[in-house]
């Protein structure tokens, strides 16, 4: 009787493992059965086409005159650096238009193999007539002699440039981070970039390698009519913009995030002293609405099972102190390795309540893989909820593609709450190499992907078709600034406000990425934040700032003399811009144009106004 019950008991749990194996190999039942999709195919991109020049030769004489010499160059850099910055510029097809302006520069080299004699005549000429001439890679020609040094060498490995003082670079080297820009690993032999060293000044150099030689020289031309300036910068910034901004650098930065690192901007700073000196109708944009110190961006990732029900509480806090933040959130409908699922019907409520206060919904993939960066393709067709991403550990998933995680995770977020997507961040800021041309095939324009410290910059910038050289497609990257995970936030409160001040210098972007995982330290340093920063910030989400900062990436600044004491400011963007915020010269007067404007002190905010807009400004006499 005994063994009949052991039998007994055996098939027993035979059966029950069976009837388990059946269950277990029969589908998961969706958590939505009522959605499918996303309906139809998702091109993949096309091979690049490379930008044409000819897209950036709108402008005017108080622009910086751009000398393509080269357009199998990496003048985007230079183009994108200049719309970060704000610096007006204008790509012209000769010397003879570019010595109109005030201020010319000829990319990537200036030598007498690439410049005719008759146009190096024109450029000298240009600097001692009052004008300023900024060359790279200055060889031979009779410039020497304008630019003030001796000798130029091609050297084929630098690493590292040291802003000297002068009065050009007086707001820089105060913060020493800024005055050290790295070019490639110390401890890597072939790391740094080729450059072009100059020696034999006239006078004392802007900038020096780490041998001592001059990395930028400047030279004046004083008279009692004129003053011109040449400067000659040894390494192409062009290069070094992008591949920083591609995240193509390593180890340059001394630390991957929560720090100061900003060595393009500090490049992009000194431009922009180098144009105020020599243009007199100067004017530069803002990279900040209504010229507020800095734009906070509040970014939170939703890629755990807590954050989702930790969500109210920090809207709570955002919504108190009158700031919009951007919710990235993981599509989670597969259980794995990572976690439970929590996009289910029981937390779209939450969603909702999400656009309901204003805030942004992002996608913050369907994984959340660290793989995210090696994943193939795909083919544009995965569906919702074919498509079924598994993670099997920290660092390898199956089944998962780009094109899935982008265009599942999207049509989620839109199907189950109304709103549109048009902001991504990848899990562990996984950055494939195609991620921005498969982020436009899906109908994204923002990124948040790349930390600052990476990318070598505080300001948003456009992105390139394979993060590569030639091709920039229609999105804009958006860097993270501080984050959550290296040590305690709460902890960190005092360092967060000193990297603020840094940047609100230059009036850059502070994008905090906080993880809704926890409540405690996290949400009262953001309450803190907040209320330390929030009249000096403009924070708002990632999209609203999107927005902004494309219109603005599209504007045009031309300006002409109405009379010896008057300039009349044409402004041509593409779309409506509220609140940008223009510096102008010390002495100019707005008086009318377009409501809503006001000035305080050199800087003028404008109304808001669509496509186009004209200022009158009244000019103290020279």
């Amino acid at each position: 009787m005994g063994q009949g019950i052991i039998r007994g008991g055996i098939v027993a749990v035979l059966v029950a493992l069976i009837i388990y194996a059946v269950f277990a190999m029969l589908p998961e039942r969706p958590a939505f059965p009522q959605l499918v999709g996303p309906a139809g195919a998702t091109p993949l991109p096309q091979p690049p086409v490379a930008t044409d020049p000819a897209l950036y030769s709108s402008g005017s004489s108080n622009s910086i005159a751009i000398v393509l010499k080269e357009r199998d160059s990496s003048w985007l850099g230079l183009v994108h650096g200049f719309k970060s910055i704000g610096i007006p510029f204008q790509i012209v097809g000769s010397i003879d238009e570019a010595v109109q302006h005030h201020v010319v520069l000829v990319y990537p080299t200036l030598t007498g193999g690439n410049t005719a004699p008759q146009d190096l005549q024109k450029l000298a000429a240009h600097v001692r007539s009052g004008g300023t001439l900024i060359g790279f890679s200055v060889i031979g020609g009779g410039m020497p002699e304008v630019f003030g040094f001796g000798s130029s060498e091609e050297v084929p490995l630098r690493k590292l440039v040291k802003m000297q003082p002068s009065p050009l670079t007086a707001g820089l080297i105060d913060e020493a981070v800024a005055a050290t820009i790295k070019l490639g690993a110390a401890d890597e032999p072939q790391a740094g970039m080729p450059v072009t060293t100059y020696s034999d000044l006239k006078a004392p150099a802007l900038a020096l390698f780490e041998d001592g030689s001059a990395a930028i020289t400047g030279n004046a031309y004083h008279s009692d009519q004129h003053n011109g300036y040449a400067y000659a910068f040894g390494l192409d910034l062009g290069h070094f913009i992008l591949r920083a901004q591609d995240g193509r650098f390593t180890r340059v930065a001394a630390t991957y995030v929560n720090d100061y690192q900003p060595q393009v901007d500090t490049f992009l700073r000194l431009l922009a002293a180098i144009y105020r000196q020599g243009e007199p109708d100067a004017v530069i944009l803002s990279p900040t609405p209504h010229n507020r110190e800095f734009t906070g961006l509040i970014t939170h990732d939703i890629d755990f099972t807590r954050s989702m029900t930790n969500i109210p509480a920090y809207m709570e806090v955002e919504t108190a102190n009158h700031a919009r933040a951007t919710y990235f959130v993981q599509t989670k409908y597969v259980k794995d390795y990572s976690d439970d699922v929590f996009l289910t019907p029981a937390n779209v409520p939450i969603l909702k309540a999400i656009q309901a206060q204003q805030m942004e919904i992002a996608s913050h993939t369907v994984s959340h893989s660290k793989e995210f960066s090696d994943m193939p393709p795909g083919n544009g067709q995965e569906q919702y909820p074919d498509y079924k991403p598994f993670v099997k550990d920290y660092s390898t998933v199956r089944d998962g593609t780009i094109m899935g995680e982008l265009r599942v995770s999207k049509f989620l977020l839109e199907m189950l709450t109304p709103t549109k997507v048009v902001s991504f961040r990848p899990g562990h800021l996984s950055l494939p190499r195609s991620l921005p041309q498969m982020l436009v095939a899906n109908g994204y324009r923002y990124s948040s992907s790349i930390t600052a410290n990476e990318a070598l910059t505080h300001l948003p910038y456009r992105l390139m078709d394979d993060r590569g050289y030639g091709s920039e497609v229609d999105a804009w990257e958006f860097p993270v600034t501080i984050e959550d995970e290296e040590g305690r936030l709460g902890d960190r409160f005092d360092a967060a406000v000193a990297l603020t001040e840094h940047i609100a210098r230059y009036q850059g972007l502070v994008n905090i990425l906080i993880h809704t995982d926890v409540l405690d330290h996290k949400l009262e340093f953001e309450q803190r934040y907040l209320e330390l920063f929030g009249q000096r910030g403009w924070f708002s989400t990632l999209a609203a700032y999107g927005d902004w900062w494309s219109t603005r990436d599209s504007a045009v600044v031309a300006v002409a003399a109405d009379a010896a004491n008057s300039r009349r400011l044409k402004l041509t963007v593409t779309g409506t811009l509220d609140g940008l915020a223009l510096q102008v010269q010390d002495g100019w007067h707005y008086q009318s144009g377009l409501d809503g404007t006001t000035q305080q002190d050199a800087h003028v905010v404008l109304g808001k106004f669509t496509d186009q807009t004209e200022l009158l400004f009244a000019v103290d006499p020279r």
